[in-house]
């Protein structure tokens, strides 16, 4: 059975309001820990993405309310299964737990708004054991601008903080995440970035003409900075059309022999977005994954290939930057 590496997933907001009633372990939504077991699954990114506030506000939490409950509901989910899964806070982490046999959990914010433009707080959250930030989502924040339908937002990038925090992430052992981010964003991250970044949850704007994707310029960047995007099951990034509402098999894996084309195989993974997306999905869960890779087999992708794109791409990522 052939490992995989899933660089985000949305999972955790089932915790938005504790951990009653909701289980990790066993669930009806799109991934839990007995499906990843089963699909062979060597490692999970597991986002705290955060909503709007006024959107929690309206479900009864605080910002820093909600954060805490799925932080605090992850763990629970690997305290109460020590023998499948464990928390990673580096590569040393994972390469343990691959070995003793269990899945590795890494903590990480899609939406840095959080960090409130303060050092001390992304070092904080460092310590707390978060592994990658997804520097922004839909909205302005601290970091910098989102992608957009607006020419004007999109051409902007990183603010000054925004910057520094990259750089700050480089030394403390942060994945950057562009994914959400504008383009204007993107470039910034690859001029000033000294590690490799991350797309986590992304894929080709030139067959999908979604914001959200990535140009042919960023994907041969990417690829330049020994970076990696990870493809994305959503029906509006991988359909034939931003409106689509399927996510095909051979969509997604259109994306990848696209992206692997562009930016080198030795820079595409997996980043489902599980939890965070709807539609007619044909791969909606960890036990599907297993057929992209039978799907770039036919295509003819070399094992070794396929390796890269389902683990090893994304331990070299690990490896360079926690």
């Amino acid at each position: 059975m052939r490992p995989f590496i899933d660089f985000h997933c949305d999972t955790l907001m089932m915790f938005y309001k504790g951990s009653d009633n909701v289980s990790l372990y066993q669930n009806d939504r799109m991934l839990d820990i007995v499906r990843m077991k089963k699909s062979g699954q060597s490692a999970q990114f597991f986002a705290t993405f955060m909503p709007a506030s006024e959107h929690l506000l309206a479900r009864g939490v605080t910002d820093e309310e909600y954060r805490a409950n799925l932080y605090a509901g992850l763990m629970q989910s690997i305290s109460e299964h020590p023998d499948e899964i464990a928390f990673a806070r580096s590569f040393a982490d994972y390469e343990a737990n691959r070995k003793a046999g269990k899945i590795s959990a890494f903590l990480t914010f899609e939406d840095g708004r959080l960090v409130e433009g303060n050092m001390k707080k992304l070092e904080q959250f460092y310590e707390m054991g978060y592994r990658l930030i997804t520097l922004t989502w839909n909205y302005i924040n601290c970091f910098g601008y989102p992608n957009s339908t607006d020419p004007d937002i999109m051409t902007k990038g990183l603010t000054d903080f925004g910057k520094e925090a990259v750089l700050r992430m480089n030394e403390l052992g942060i994945i950057v995440d562009v994914s959400h981010l504008s383009d204007g964003g993107f470039w910034d991250v690859a001029a000033i970035a000294k590690k490799p970044f991350v797309a986590s949850h992304s894929c080709a704007r030139a067959l999908t003409p979604h914001t959200r994707n990535l140009t042919d310029e960023m994907l041969k960047k990417v690829g330049e900075t020994g970076s990696l995007v990870g493809v994305n099951f959503c029906p509006e990034f991988v359909g034939e059309t931003i409106t689509s509402r399927v996510s095909s098999l051979k969509r997604i894996c259109d994306h990848i022999e696209y992206m692997a084309q562009k930016a080198g195989i030795e820079s595409v993974g997996i980043g489902s977005d599980f939890d965070g997306i709807g539609g007619e999905l044909e791969v909606g869960q960890p036990t599907d994954i297993p057929h992209i890779f039978d799907e770039l087999s036919r295509r003819g992708f070399t094992d070794d290939a396929i390796d890269r794109i389902a683990y090893k791409n994304a331990e070299r990522v690990m490896r360079e930057c926690l």
